[in-house]
């Protein structure tokens, strides 16, 4: 059966990376694993949010990492989306840990560029750690050193590598890291190089995929692999519509 990521927490029907969002996708047991993005404040705690910068999904202004958690959190993370999300804040990470463990697996972006946020791979396995959740968290990021460095820190916490296209040498570059899954662009997925993850125990997921009928193509072409979905609902409406017949 496909497996299910819900991007940024159920983000069709909420606020991405708020925790609206992510008790949303925890209301359908299908939903095995919800996905979210992670940066640095100020002061060094790791908050949930995608963007560097605040405007697109808060009322604030600049970059994520000028302002300290008290001023994050005096933010509107819901307002932009719809009305009744007023008051929405960014979350920390620690929060969101707390809300889903063992309800769900948790797919952590670090958006990590360059040396912008030295040390998040140390302060974000210590928040896992604290909570004892190293084997409900998988992290990823498009940043492979960034991921080499996480499992070089803590090995028991599994990693993926996110790619845009199809890499060469995909293999070499998972082993270089230790990495034991990769995420791609659901354009660049091929027959053979889902066999050749298989054949190495390699998870692989695509994202991000929201349209019905293509969603459909992936399932019917490749029942059993990860998607990444802002609408849940579409793909749990193609499984179950496949099951009742």
């Amino acid at each position: 059966m496909v497996k299910i990521v819900a991007h940024r927490g159920w983000s069709g029907k909420a606020p991405e990376n708020t925790i609206s969002a992510f008790k949303l996708a925890m209301t359908d047991p299908d939903i095995p694993y919800i996905e979210l993005d992670i940066h640095l404040s100020k002061d060094g705690v790791p908050v949930v949010i995608h963007d560097h910068t605040l405007e697109r999904t808060t009322n604030g202004r600049g970059l994520v990492k000028d302002y300290t958690l008290e001023q994050l959190r005096q933010m509107d993370a819901g307002s932009w989306f719809a009305p009744e999300f007023a008051g929405e804040q960014i979350p920390t990470l620690n929060e969101v840990l707390e809300l889903i463990k063992g309800r769900c697996m948790l797919h952590a972006e670090l958006k990590v560029m360059g040396d912008e946020y030295e040390g998040i791979e140390a302060a974000v396995i210590a928040s896992i750690m604290r909570l004892g959740m190293q084997d409900e968290v998988i992290l990823s990021s498009f940043d492979h050193d960034s991921m080499k460095r996480a499992h070089e820190l803590n090995p028991s916490i599994k990693t993926v590598l996110i790619l845009l296209g199809k890499s060469t040498l995909i293999m070499e570059q998972l082993r270089h890291t230790g990495a034991t899954g990769l995420s791609i662009h659901y354009a660049f997925v091929t027959r053979p190089l889902v066999e050749e993850m298989t054949a190495h125990g390699i998870d692989l997921g695509l994202w991000t995929i929201d349209e019905p009928d293509t969603l459909a193509a992936i399932i019917a072409q490749y029942p059993d692999i990860r998607i990444t979905t802002n609408y849940p609902d579409r793909i749990l409406s193609i499984i179950r519509d496949k099951v009742s017949i």
